[in-house]
């Protein structure tokens, strides 16, 4: 297992017919995103049809794992009970390396509230949710990893 940040409590995401291959891919620590067979244009979440041309098919493209924060917001209020002694925790945007602007929605982790800024590089850290569901995370670039107070490492589940 890896770090953990957020507690068991938290709700499971959802996969559908659109989103299996992501998560798939994120299951073995690969973060991806879905890339338009027809005019290369990348996009996530992923979707049945390209937002640019309107083709239906599509394949995946690996990323290194690295981007750079595009905006953020520190949460202060607990609005999952589970959540309330994990606050103040902060929510990015990422705009994604090799992928031409998707952005991927995630959690800044390893870092104080007040370290983030628009335009910080972070790289994903994987965070197992159970032997099939892994969340991408994302710390600023070369940080080492630590878990921070009140979460969980690896073993204790």
């Amino acid at each position: 297992m890896t770090a953990r940040w957020f507690p068991d409590e938290m709700p499971t995401p959802a996969a559908s017919a659109e989103t299996a291959g992501w998560w798939e891919a994120a299951s073995r620590h690969r973060l991806v995103v879905q890339r338009c067979d027809q005019c290369g244009r990348t996009r996530h979440p992923p979707g049945p049809v390209c937002p640019s041309c309107r083709a239906v098919t599509s394949d995946w493209l690996e990323l290194p794992g690295t981007g750079t924060v595009y905006t953020y917001t520190v949460v202060h209020q607990a609005f999952v009970p589970a959540l309330a002694d994990r606050l103040p925790y902060v929510v990015i945007a990422v705009e994604l390396d090799g992928a031409t602007g998707a952005r991927l929605v995630s959690n800044l982790v390893d870092a104080a509230p007040e370290d983030v800024e628009v335009g910080l590089p972070v790289e994903v850290v994987w965070e197992d949710m159970g032997p099939e569901l892994a969340l991408p995370r994302f710390r600023p670039a070369g940080v080492a990893p630590s878990a921070p107070a009140g979460a969980r490492s690896e073993g204790t589940r």
